[in-house]
């Protein structure tokens, strides 16, 4: 964790007017300080493996790797960096994918400052923020969930990104190569691949691509 005496954050965003924007907004409360900024997903995991901030707020869209994929490569670095989502969208796919990947809170980029602070408190003491709309999505989800355990559903859920990488592994992609191909860690592929393996309830490899060919995630 970090040793700055105040909250350590930094900022990642592809749009440098919102960027410099928010810094100055979020940069009026005292008991946070902005140390550094990222203009895409690559560079704020370096950021952050650099400088081991106690907060980054992490935009979703992004070049070179969005905020789902850093914010999963940040949740690896295992340094206790907590994120909070800061985008445009309150898509279910967003909202699931960024909790799924690590993320301690979900604001809007609308959102005022006053809620911005109310979510670095609470995830800064150890608990999760969401914003009304990212809150109603998560509450649907977790619906769907506990109805598809009841009825003991045979599928699991798996992600865009899960099952983009189940297509590469049936290609005879190897971990490297996969990493390369997304622009991910090898750390970070080798941790989705034993998700996938789990989720589909195989001991190897050789059964995700069976599971893949069975239920049309790979033609061929």
């Amino acid at each position: 964790m970090s040793s700055y005496t105040k909250i350590s954050a930094v900022v990642a965003d592809d749009h440098e007017i919102f960027r410099q924007g928010f810094m100055t907004m979020i940069g009026r409360y005292d008991e946070l300080e902005v140390v550094g900024e990222a203009e895409n997903g690559k560079e704020l995991v370096q950021l952050v493996a650099s400088l081991q901030p106690d907060l980054a707020f992490v935009d979703i869209k992004m070049p070179l790797m969005d905020g789902i994929d850093a914010t999963r490569e940040i949740a690896s670095l295992s340094i206790g960096t907590r994120v909070i989502a800061l985008s445009m969208f309150s898509d279910d796919v967003y909202v699931i994918d960024m909790l799924q990947a690590g993320a301690s809170g979900y604001v809007l980029k609308n959102a005022r400052y006053d809620e911005l602070v109310k979510a670095s408190r609470v995830v800064m003491n150890g608990g999760h923020y969401f914003c009304n709309d990212a809150s109603e999505k998560i509450q649907s989800f977790l619906k769907i969930h506990v109805l598809n355990s009841l009825i003991k559903a045979q599928d699991p859920v798996l992600t865009d990104r899960e099952i983009q990488i189940i297509q590469l592994i049936c290609e005879q992609l190897t971990t490297k190569e996969i990493a390369a191909n997304l622009g991910l860690s090898q750390r970070t592929v080798d941790t989705y691949r034993d998700v996938i393996q789990k989720k589909t309830n195989s001991k190897n490899m050789a059964g995700v691509v069976l599971y893949a060919v069975k239920y049309g995630l790979y033609k061929g």
